[in-house]
């Protein structure tokens, strides 16, 4: 049996899981857009100029250095894990997380009323554009479904891509 501190420890990372999977989720573009500059800026530092311990292979040395960059970047693994999940929505479910995005960036009112009354309306509206359907309602209920399917969808796959590098590592 697990004690309680430990139980209740490991509530707070999973609730700290999802919070950290919900920000990726809605902020990916500005965080991708962010880890790419830094990338490009840490490959391409210091690797001119000659030296290194690879002076004969500049190519080679930006891989390796761009490896060790992806291996040190905090939010690599929560990237991966988005995009991974991303590839695998259904047309409707990446729809809908276009809506959801575009509600949180919207900042509309305050409260998960708010962001839901928001993202109804906009994914209703992109679902009646897409497949030309007049008379097209999603219940606040299946949207809160949806994202929480998408969120888990991203811990598993964030939990699983760690488990794999802390193998190999």
């Amino acid at each position: 049996m697990l004690e309680n501190n430990t139980a209740l420890q490991i509530a707070d990372e999973i609730r700290q899981d999802r919070k950290r999977a919900e920000s990726m989720l809605l902020n990916y573009a500005e965080e991708l857009r962010t880890y790419r500059l830094q990338r490009e800026e840490y490959v391409r530092g210091t690797v001119q100029g000659g030296g290194g311990n690879l002076p004969g292979h500049p190519t080679e040395a930006e891989a390796l250095r761009g490896v060790k960059f992806d291996e040190t970047y905090p939010t690599y693994t929560w990237l991966r894990a988005v995009e991974f999940v991303e590839r695998g929505l259904s047309e409707r479910k990446q729809i809908f997380l276009d809506a959801r995005r575009k509600a949180s960036r919207q900042k509309a009112g305050r409260g998960r009323r708010a962001w839901l009354v928001l993202t109804q309306r906009l994914y209703c509206e992109a679902i009646r554009e897409r497949f030309l359907n007049t008379e097209f309602f999603v219940s606040e209920r299946t949207l809160r479904a949806m994202w929480d399917y998408i969120v888990a969808r991203t811990v598993e796959a964030y939990l699983k891509l760690e488990n794999k590098l802390n193998r190999h590592v």
